[in-house]
């Protein structure tokens, strides 16, 4: 697969592969097996006035914990380095962190909701 989107999307995973000791991925459906991950969502597109491509990209990227008497704490940190991640080895940027959950299977899981916003 090739285009913008996919580049980008590559890019942001790439950037988040950099942070010790989680798992990168596109996939949230095996998100339980490989804790703590970051899971990039497929992007929000938008258009400019007049551009027949969409110009930007805005994703959910959710920083995943297991749920012990240390998920936030965890968040914590694993929320400021993948943050940092973005910001260093990518073209998109981190608008804001929300608290979360991640829902996996049956199981809730805690969570930060990163939107990133990336030029296409």
């Amino acid at each position: 697969m090739t285009g913008p989107v996919a580049i980008v999307t590559a890019d942001l995973k790439a950037a988040l592969a950099t942070v010790d000791g989680a798992v990168a991925t596109t996939d949230p459906g095996g998100t339980l097996a490989a804790l703590p991950a970051l899971v990039i969502g497929p992007p929000r597109l938008v258009w400019q006035t007049g551009c027949v491509e969409p110009t930007e990209a805005r994703y959910l990227v959710w920083v995943v914990v297991d749920a012990d008497e240390r998920a936030i704490e965890r968040l914590w940190d694993l929320v400021v380095e993948a943050g940092h991640a973005i910001d260093a080895y990518s073209d998109a940027v981190v608008i804001q962190a929300d608290p979360a959950v991640f829902p996996s299977g049956t199981v809730q899981l805690p969570a930060y909701e990163l939107q990133v916003e990336a030029p296409l």
